[in-house]
């Protein structure tokens, strides 16, 4: 496996180093150098920048590293840089993996780094078991189950406190289940939500980009900002990503 590295850093020596040593290791990419916090974040967020494991720096002109370590924290494995140890215990409360203080060779890289592996293997929520053809849901009628053969869904809708399946050749079934419960049913990663309402198969994915994923059937739908990062995690992880 392959993990991509990315550094925050408005220290352009800082990032050569990374660059160095990242080059030097066999399962390492160096995908970026950002010298721009805010930018980074943004192309980090719109997955302009892929990112397994990111360096990232406390000290930094417009904005602090710590400002955005949170939220990258969900993104990647996040390893911070700095040349005060005085950070790292809030560094480690506020989402950091890993520290290292300025200047450090290449073996405390390396142990950093294996590390952020591991933690990054951990994290990484893989089904490779297909979805069973056949799930049996609540029907109308006390105890009363249908067959939902799962080849057959095209996405899933949100309903208030049911939802609607619709199905590729245009039907629709209102369920008596929530989202969440179909979602908590139908194994990752091959249906995911990509907004609040929609639960989408992905056998039925034509493709995605910054904005909206695309159904067969010409089927439009906008991403979620809190989901757009997490669907193309999970589809990276479970190696459907190129």
């Amino acid at each position: 496996m392959i993990l991509n590295c990315c550094v925050i850093d408005d220290n352009p020596a800082s990032i050569r180093l990374v660059k160095q040593y990242t080059e030097k290791t066999e399962f390492l990419y160096f995908s970026a150098g950002e010298t721009d916090p805010l930018a980074a974040f943004e192309k980090i967020r719109e997955n302009k920048i892929i990112a397994d494991i990111i360096f990232l720096d406390i000290e930094m002109p417009r904005v602090s590293g710590f400002e955005i370590l949170e939220e990258l924290s969900h993104l990647a494995v996040v390893i911070l840089i700095s040349g005060h140890r005085d950070f790292a215990e809030d560094a480690f409360e506020k989402g950091a993996s890993g520290y290292l203080y300025k200047p450090f060779g290449y073996e405390k890289f390396m142990a950093a780094i294996m590390r952020a592996k591991e933690i990054h293997q951990a994290r990484k929520p893989i089904s490779f078991t297909p979805p069973l053809p056949y799930y049996y849901i609540p029907g109308n009628g006390r105890e009363v189950r249908i067959r939902l053969k799962t080849e057959d869904v095209w996405y899933i809708e949100a309903a208030a406190n049911f939802s609607i399946i619709h199905f590729v050749n245009g039907t629709t079934h209102l369920c008596y289940l929530t989202l969440k419960q179909l979602e908590s049913l139908l194994p990752l990663p091959h249906f995911i939500r990509i907004n609040r309402s929609i639960l989408v198969n992905m056998a039925k994915v034509v493709g995605y980009d910054a904005y909206d994923i695309h159904l067969e059937n010409d089927r439009i739908f906008p991403f979620g900002e809190k989901y757009k990062n997490e669907f193309v995690r999970q589809i990276r992880n479970s190696g459907m990503l190129y």
